[in-house]
């Protein structure tokens, strides 16, 4: 997810457009996911069952400036989220709904 994608999908002429502002919520959520995914010094789990092994990042820490003004950017959308929708709770992103490749 990025912001092209975001700003083409808040114009009513895209098919794809948000109809409501838990969509919209879902994909800046994911797109600071990804910014930490690639912007962060992260932890990989792997979480081992007799059947398979699922791996997890866990993005740690900001490694750059781009990392950290991500970081600063996804602080302020999540305060604006709230004084704008005081009364709305919005789910948080579950990791499994990130854009993120699962680690082989």
């Amino acid at each position: 997810m990025d912001l092209s994608t975001i700003r083409n999908k808040l114009q009513k002429k895209d098919k794809s457009h948000y109809s409501a502002p838990e969509e919209l919520v879902t994909d800046v959520r994911l797109m600071f996911w990804n910014c930490a995914k690639f912007n962060y010094v992260s932890l990989v789990i792997s979480v081992c069952s007799e059947k398979n092994t699922e791996w997890f990042f866990i993005p740690s820490q900001p490694d750059s400036e781009v990392a950290e003004a991500g970081r600063c950017l996804d602080e302020f959308f999540e305060d604006k989220l709230k004084e704008i929708y005081p009364d709305r709770h919005f789910p948080s992103m579950q990791q499994d709904d990130s854009d993120c490749e699962e680690v082989e």
